[in-house]
C-alpha cells in the first residue's frame, strides 16, 4: 500500500474517533441553546430550531456568581497549598542527603493504594471535630493534604536535574534554599504548570467531598450545585438550561487548558509520564 494510501487511512481513522469522542460534547452545546420543546422532541434534535440564548442567563442566575466564586477559592486553596508542599518536599527528597530518604519516600507511596472512600468518613470526623465543617478551610485542607502523587512527581522531575549543577550553586555559596528557589523552580516551569492543570481539573470536579464539608449555601461549589439539576422528570428545571450550566460550569476548565496547553504538553513530556 502506497504511504499516501496510509496516511488518508490514519487521519480519516483520527477523524471518526475524534468524531465520536466529541459527540456529547458538541450535543451538550446544541443542547444548551435549545427550547424545551425542543430538547424532548422525538426524534431527537441535533440542533436548536432557534438558539436560546436566556438559556444561559437563567442557568447563571441559578448558579448564582457566589457559587462560582466559590468553586474558585476552593480549587485555588488546594492548588496553592499543594504546591507549598509538594515542591520543597519532592526538591527535598531527591537533591537534599538526609537520613530516613527511602523511608519516607515509602510513607509517601501508602496513600496511593488507599482508596479514597476508606478515608472519607474518618476525614470527615476529624474535620467535624475541629469545628470546620461548612467552612473553606474543611473544605480544602483534607484536599490539599492528599499531596502523595505531587510529591512523587516533583521528586522524579528534580531528580533528572544534574547534580553538578546543583554542586556548583553549592560550591558558589548558595544554600539549599537559593538553590531551590533560584535554579530548581526556574527549571520546573513546565512540569509546575502541567500540575496545576491537573489539580484544578481534579478539584474543580470533586463532588462528594465538598458536599459534606460544605452543606451551606455560603461554601457551596459548582458541582454541588449542578447535582440537582439531574433531577430527571421530577426536575423543575428545563434540561437546556441545566445544559447551559454545565457549559457555564466546564468553561473555565477549558480556558485553563487553551491557557497552559504548551506547558501542559512539556511538562508532561519532561516528567516521564508518556
Amino acid at each position: 500500500m502506497k504511504p499516501g494510501k496510509i496516511r488518508l487511512g490514519r487521519y480519516t481513522t483520527i477523524v471518526i474517533f475524534g468524531l465520536i469522542i466529541a459527540l456529547p460534547l458538541l450535543y451538550l452545546l446544541s443542547g444548551s441553546l435549545m427550547s424545551y420543546k425542543d430538547i424532548v422532541q422525538y426524534p431527537p434534535r441535533l440542533l436548536p430550531s432557534s438558539p436560546q440564548w436566556d438559556n444561559f442567563v437563567q442557568a447563571f442566575n441559578y448558579l448564582t456568581p457566589q457559587t462560582i466564586g466559590n468553586s474558585f477559592v476552593f480549587v485555588g486553596g488546594v492548588l496553592l497549598i499543594q504546591l507549598a508542599i509538594c515542591l520543597p518536599a519532592g526538591f527535598a527528597l531527591s537533591k537534599i542527603p538526609f537520613r530516613w530518604t527511602t523511608i519516607i519516600f515509602a510513607l509517601f507511596l501508602i496513600p496511593l493504594f488507599m482508596p479514597t472512600n476508606l478515608i472519607l468518613i474518618p476525614t470527615y470526623i476529624v474535620t467535624f471535630k475541629l469545628g470546620l465543617i461548612g467552612t473553606f478551610f474543611g473544605m480544602i485542607l483534607p484536599v490539599a493534604g492528599q499531596a502523595s502523587i505531587g510529591v512523587l512527581l516533583f521528586r522524579q522531575f528534580f531528580a533528572s536535574l544534574p547534580d553538578g549543577l546543583i554542586e556548583a550553586a553549592r560550591i558558589d555559596g548558595a544554600n539549599w534554599w537559593q538553590v531551590f528557589t533560584q535554579i530548581a523552580l526556574p527549571l520546573a516551569r513546565p512540569i509546575i504548570a502541567a500540575y496545576s492543570v491537573i489539580t484544578f481539573l481534579t478539584a474543580w470536579n470533586l463532588y462528594i467531598w465538598p458536599l459534606l464539608s460544605g452543606p451551606g449555601t455560603a461554601t457551596r461549589v459548582l458541582t454541588v450545585a449542578l447535582a440537582p439539576l439531574a433531577g430527571g422528570k421530577f426536575s423543575s428545571i428545563s434540561p437546556s438550561i441545566s445544559f447551559a450550566a454545565a457549559v457555564i460550569s466546564m468553561l473555565p476548565v477549558l480556558i485553563v487548558f487553551i491557557v497552559f496547553q504548551k506547558w501542559f504538553t512539556k511538562g508532561v513530556a519532561g516528567s516521564g509520564l508518556e
